[in-house]
């Protein structure tokens, strides 16, 4: 998934956690790097590698389209001088509807990924919540706090690898 996502998604909560409660009061406290949660479970390498896959014919497609046009703009520049001025034209008519085609379907598919992501997100998002309130219970933990809102932490503080562990069995 992408980061940018992610944070988005995540964003509120992250803040909510932040304000939550001051953070001079160490004791009883934890630290998560969410996006690193997320990106490492067993759910979302999963959906990566199911939506390579997915989307690996479009993303060839585009591939070979961004190929023609470069194909075809070496090929105008080296023959436009010997060419007519209709069959320059026509040509750059050709590349043209060629960018405009490429583009259209570089949009299509980063919305159609977009989508899949932000479902991937949702359908994970309550389940990362789940499994970092699980893990505070178990801790005894008063506040978790996102390690990207914090300027340091102690190694002994950061329960990321157990939120992973959980988020994978909650997943299942």
């Amino acid at each position: 998934m992408r980061s940018s996502t992610m944070k988005t998604g995540l964003k509120a909560a992250v803040v909510a956690l932040a304000l939550a409660a001051p953070l001079s009061h160490a004791a009883g406290m934890a630290v998560v790097n969410m996006q690193k949660a997320l990106a490492e479970s067993a759910p979302a390498k999963a959906f990566m590698k199911k939506s390579q896959e997915k989307f690996s014919t479009q993303r060839n497609n585009l591939k070979k389209l961004e190929d023609e046009i470069r194909t075809s703009i070496t090929n105008y520049e080296r023959d436009a001088a010997t060419m007519s001025e209709a069959e320059r034209s026509k040509v750059q008519v050709e590349i043209r509807r060629k960018q405009e085609d490429y583009q259209y379907q570089g949009r299509a598919l980063e919305q159609e990924m977009a989508q899949a992501e932000q479902a991937e997100l949702s359908r994970l998002g309550p389940k990362l919540q789940q499994a970092i309130a699980s893990v505070a219970e178990q801790g005894g933990y008063e506040v978790v706090v996102d390690a990207r809102t914090v300027s340091y932490v102690k190694p002994g503080l950061d329960v990321t690898a157990k939120v992973i562990e959980k988020l994978n069995t909650l997943a299942k």
